[in-house]
């Protein structure tokens, strides 16, 4: 249902009309010069209860969709109209088209220097979020924001659109007075206002305070951070490539030491366990001896080294760089007449974790050796080099294996049992007669008063005396 309509180039509003002025209207030769704003086809005034729109006069030569409006719908234009007109500054303008025709506002509100626009669509039928974008997008085209006042919350979506949800719709009851829809709650991600009323005096008088962009903005930008995302999978998936190359190439050039210099390890009484490793630099390709250290536990004797525990993170104190580690290493290099150096261990300081550790560096072209690929050497490329002296066992304690008659295999003996030592004691003191507790009492002497109380002090222990009067 129009409610405007084109008279010698101005605009007719039918809303404003009261039932005597449209009564003249249709009885007055003005009508017939009246055209239907997008179409251009002769328009005649028509009226349901209290409601006055346009019609065609011949629908059938229009091939515009001009859209049928509800009760609701043209109560709410009205309403936006009004309160609209009524804010200092601003007017509204009803059915608002385009000048190509590609569209027209349900409510137009412009400021008086012309300078701002907020198209105000009532949209109380159901339509896809495709339509909203491709609807939204051609105003933003055109330096128009818009807001589009609906019933109920849309379903989600990626694309972001102005939207008021108010709960008057198709179904609802109209009100006597179209100035009470501004009263109705309205919600908005984009405002705070409570009412109706107040969010459209909010959005004309503070902006709209839109931040999400038009539909193709939204989309563009989508776009650009799915690019993003995959260019930061692509350069993740090198990376970790790049790390496996290194990890590959230290093993390939790593060996153990006692392939070069043959087994010797160095014994100590409480030394640490030192393992040690061949590799090059990465940078320059110098040779270089790389360590693992392990303290030893003071005063416990070890009959076998402990596994080889490579650490991926280290701090500032490691322990590779303690004196002792450092003896035993030059005491094996002077054994072993080994000629490759000593890698050195320098303070560095991590970016990524803002904080500072100790690392292996190359002497020749103080070029960082990180800890995570030393610690993906494989074990088969490092040899124990230092260990505390491990406990012998003794040979005479070992007892003789016999064949089994029964089973024809070598049965292995147990352990002789040892007779428990039995301690005596000479000049033993002697013990009265009136303590001694090992003598049988009478049974009076035990359900006595004394002997309730020893025998209760006997079942509660030490820790819990007889607190008895």
């Amino acid at each position: 249902m129009p409610l405007i309509a084109i008279l010698d180039g101005e605009r007719v509003d039918a809303s404003k009309h009261s039932r005597e002025s449209w009564t003249e209207l249709k009885q007055s030769d003005q009508l017939k010069r009246m055209v239907m704003p997008l179409c251009g086809i002769r328009a005649i005034a028509k009226s349901r209860g209290a409601t006055f729109f346009f019609a065609h006069h011949r629908i059938a030569e229009c091939n515009v969709d001009h859209g049928g409006e509800s009760p609701q719908h043209l109560a709410m234009k009205a309403a936006l109209r009004d309160r609209i007109n009524s804010l200092d500054g601003w007017h509204a303008v009803l059915e608002y088209p385009h000048p190509s025709r590609e569209w027209i506002i349900d409510v137009l509100a412009e400021s008086d220097e012309k300078r701002h626009r907020v198209a105000f669509e009532v949209q109380l039928s159901s339509q896809t979020p495709g339509t909203y974008h491709l609807r939204s997008q051609r105003y933003f085209n055109d330096g128009v924001f818009p807001v589009w006042i609906i019933p109920r919350p849309l379903d989600y979506s990626p694309i972001k659109i102005p939207i008021v949800v108010t709960g008057f719709g198709k179904s609802s009851e109209v009100p006597e007075h179209p100035a009470e829809l501004m009263n109705l709650n309205a919600f908005a991600d984009f405002s705070t206002a409570d009412t109706l009323g107040l969010f459209v005096d909010s959005i004309l008088e503070r902006g709209p305070g839109w931040g999400y962009g038009s539909p193709d903005e939204q989309i563009a930008a989508q776009r650009r951070e799915v690019e993003r995302e995959a260019r930061v999978r692509e350069e993740e998936r090198r990376r970790l490539e790049s790390i496996e190359t290194r990890i590959e190439e230290m093993n390939s050039n790593s060996a153990s030491p006692e392939t070069a210099y043959g087994a010797h390890t160095v014994h100590t009484e409480e030394g640490p366990f030192v393992w040690a490793t061949m590799t090059q630099c990465w940078s320059c390709e110098h040779p270089l001896l790389l360590w693992n250290a392990q303290s030893a536990r003071p005063g416990v004797q070890h009959t076998s080294a402990p596994p080889l525990a490579l650490k991926r993170e280290v701090g500032v104190k490691r322990y590779e760089n303690h004196p002792d580690v450092h003896k035993v290493l030059n005491i094996w290099m002077r054994a072993t007449q080994a000629d490759v150096e000593k890698a050195l261990i320098k303070t560095r300081l991590s970016k990524t974790k803002a904080a500072e550790y100790s690392a292996f560096v190359c002497l020749e072209c103080d070029a960082l050796i990180g800890q995570m690929f030393i610690s993906c050497i494989r074990v088969e490329k490092w040899s124990l080099i230092s260990a505390p002296l491990l406990k012998r066992t003794r040979t005479d304690t070992k007892q003789p294996t016999h064949p089994d008659p029964r089973k024809g295999k070598r049965q292995k003996q147990r352990p002789p049992i040892h007779a428990p030592v039995v301690t005596t004691y000479e000049d033993r003191p002697a013990v009265p007669d009136e303590l001694q507790t090992d003598r049988k009492k009478t049974w009076a002497e035990l359900h006595s008063p004394e002997g309730i109380a020893e025998a209760r002090r006997r079942f509660m222990g030490k820790a819990y005396p007889y607190r008895g009067k």
